[in-house]
């Protein structure tokens, strides 16, 4: 059984990628759907992870007194799983007046963090673009004016932010960071012209997050996440090896993680067939058929 009274509470920041994800899927069924005790199944069908870093992460929670296990009484044979809130620090960003930039990452409402489940239901609006899918505004259960960002100009989002950050407000920008920076960083020029300073940016679990998990510990296969009609394929490729990975729809974007020196190396323009001499991580992003069009 883990202790439930540690002298000092563990950071959120200090957990593994996989240990954060499955930290903040407990905390949201806990906190919003009002269940304590999740299954291994639960787990690994609504946060992605595979059975292995599940286990793994599991392990290391338990190990640090943050998760408490039993034995399900009416299965006999399954555990029932329990997020201990006090053995844990989150380190919070409060919502104060500001321009919330929030990474939705690999877009699954489950894994939204919960600094930015707070920062989205505190704002005035939320503005969003095509890469967010509809589902995970509504998991906020936010009253705010939701408005695709491609309809609003950069001065005017600017402006609109200005006054409400005045007014002692907020507005949160919702984007996925590796498909839509390039468009959304024209907005946050627009701001910074402005004069508007408060901007933080806050990012939910991201498939560069546990890309890097994956090659700095060489733990981990295939992993595949859907939103709507685009996957992410996150895909580890041994030293001169195909990625063998079968694409039904079209690649949007292919972004290579590898090892460089000391440290991590991307390439947000790669090549899906290239074979290559070096041990490296790929991320896919996929726009699937409609077949029902």
């Amino acid at each position: 059984m883990p202790e439930e009274a540690n002298k000092q509470p563990y950071l959120y920041t200090d957990l593994s990628p996989s240990a954060r994800i499955i930290v903040s899927y407990m905390q949201f069924e806990d906190l919003i759907n009002g269940r304590q005790w999740v299954t291994f199944s639960d787990i690994v069908r609504y946060t992605g992870l595979s059975q292995r870093a599940v286990r793994g992460a599991l392990s290391e929670l338990k190990a640090k007194g943050l998760v408490e296990a039993i034995l399900d009484v009416e299965s006999g044979r399954r555990h029932l799983y329990r997020l201990i809130q006090k053995n844990i620090t989150l380190v919070e960003e409060k919502v104060e007046p500001a321009v919330y930039l929030v990474d939705v990452g690999l877009g699954i409402p489950t894994m939204l963090s919960f600094r930015a489940y707070r920062a989205i239901r505190a704002s005035a609006a939320a503005y969003h673009t095509r890469s967010v899918p509809r589902q995970f505004l509504e998991y906020t259960k936010c009253t705010c004016a939701l408005i695709p960002i491609e309809y609003v100009k950069p001065g005017q989002v600017a402006s609109i932010a200005s006054k409400v950050i005045g007014s002692g407000g907020s507005i949160s920008i919702l984007f996925d960071q590796l498909l839509d920076w390039e468009f959304i960083s024209n907005y946050v020029n627009s701001l910074r012209e402005a004069g508007v300073r408060a901007i933080r940016h806050i990012a939910s679990a991201s498939p560069l997050t546990i890309a890097t998990q994956m090659l700095l510990t060489g733990i981990g296969g295939v992993s595949s996440y859907r939103r709507d009609n685009l996957a992410i394929h996150i895909v580890p490729v041994e030293p001169g090896k195909d990625p063998g990975v079968k694409v039904r729809g079209s690649a949007v974007k292919v972004i290579e993680v590898r090892k460089r020196g000391g440290g991590v190396e991307v390439d947000l323009s790669a090549e899906l067939g290239a074979v290559k001499d070096y041990y490296r991580v790929l991320i896919i992003y996929e726009v699937l058929p409609s077949y029902g069009a």
